[in-house]
């Protein structure tokens, strides 16, 4: 049995991903890979190359080591290595792998760029506004904290137990749970998506937007100014998507929020009218209502029409 330790993993789910790469190995019979521990215990045959053992993690951008592996398997040798084949100087050299140019750095671009590492590719990720696209930034992980934030509310305002617990009307100070919400994002962001992506030499992120020049050859236009030419064998655009909006005669004139602008808000309104009755649109309206909006919800059909089976 032997012990690879291992750093950057941030959740269950990358032991698991860990786990499934590890045993993929030849050589490697079974692995037991534990977040809380940082470790993964295995069970290998005689000759398994600890390269190997630590590249497999390598791939999914963590840093690992082999505790009774000799000096020459730490991380700084295997990452020497990897910067050897994509040239020193230039991840993004001439290496003879395949080179892949991802557009966009969400959930999907991240999952493929990793994926191609762990086969043996060369990424080039480019991002035009923030790292992470939108689940971290402006959407699952800023909603979730928000609606948390209303519900502990809610209970300060109304509980089962107010018989014997006095109710309190809460003051809502906006700007304070904003900066709590942001330092979060921040925090996972870092975690999920920088890190990672700082950490893995076979990936090159570029902040820019990226229009083709030909079918083997994107333009980046550089946020800090100037162009660079990326050459390509496969691009994947995983762009995302925007929220759609209705063509309300008069809405283009009113200083309307989406989702995003919604999460971001520094102000509760006093009166607010959600448009749509999905999960986005109920759960943002729960919230603001719970942190004292007097909300109107505008809906075509029932709540919850698309998910609700019934």
């Amino acid at each position: 049995m032997s012990t690879l330790k291992i750093t950057g993993m941030t959740c269950d789910s990358c032991a698991v991903h860990v786990k499934d790469a590890l045993e993929k190995v030849p050589g490697v019979q079974s692995a037991d890979v534990s977040y809380a521990k940082g470790s993964a215990k295995l069970a290998i045959e005689v000759g398994t190359s600890p390269d190997a053992l630590t590249a497999a993690v390598a791939g999914l951008g963590y840093r690992a080591t082999l505790a009774d592996a000799p000096s020459v398997s730490t991380p700084g040798g295997l990452l020497d290595k990897m910067r050897d084949l994509l040239g020193r100087n230039d991840k993004t050299g001439s290496s003879g792998a395949l080179h892949i140019a991802v557009i966009g750095s969400g959930g999907a671009a991240m999952a493929a760029a990793l994926k191609a590492v762990e086969q043996g590719a060369r990424v080039t990720l480019i991002e035009r506004g923030t790292i992470g696209g939108t689940c971290v930034n402006v959407g699952c992980v800023p909603s979730k904290i928000m609606i948390r934030a209303a519900h502990i509310a809610h209970l300060r305002r109304e509980s089962p137990f107010d018989g014997g617990i006095a109710a309190t009307t809460p003051t809502i100070q906006r700007t304070a749970l904003l900066a709590q919400q942001q330092a979060r994002v921040d925090e996972l962001r870092h975690a999920k998506y920088e890190g990672i992506l700082e950490g893995n030499p076979a990936i090159t992120v570029l902040h820019g937007s990226a229009r083709f020049k030909d079918n083997r050859n994107l333009i980046v236009q550089l946020n800090d100014g100037g162009e660079r030419v990326v050459a390509f064998d496969r691009c994947l655009i995983a762009t995302g998507a925007s929220p759609a909006v209705p063509p309300i005669p008069g809405l283009k004139d009113t200083p309307y929020w989406t989702s995003t602008e919604a999460l971001v808000s520094e102000t509760i309104p006093k009166r607010l009218a959600v448009i749509g009755s999905s999960v986005v649109a109920l759960e943002l309206a729960q919230a603001f209502a719970r942190l004292g909006a007097k909300v109107t919800i505008l809906a075509r059909s029932t709540l919850f029409f698309r998910e609700d089976p019934a």
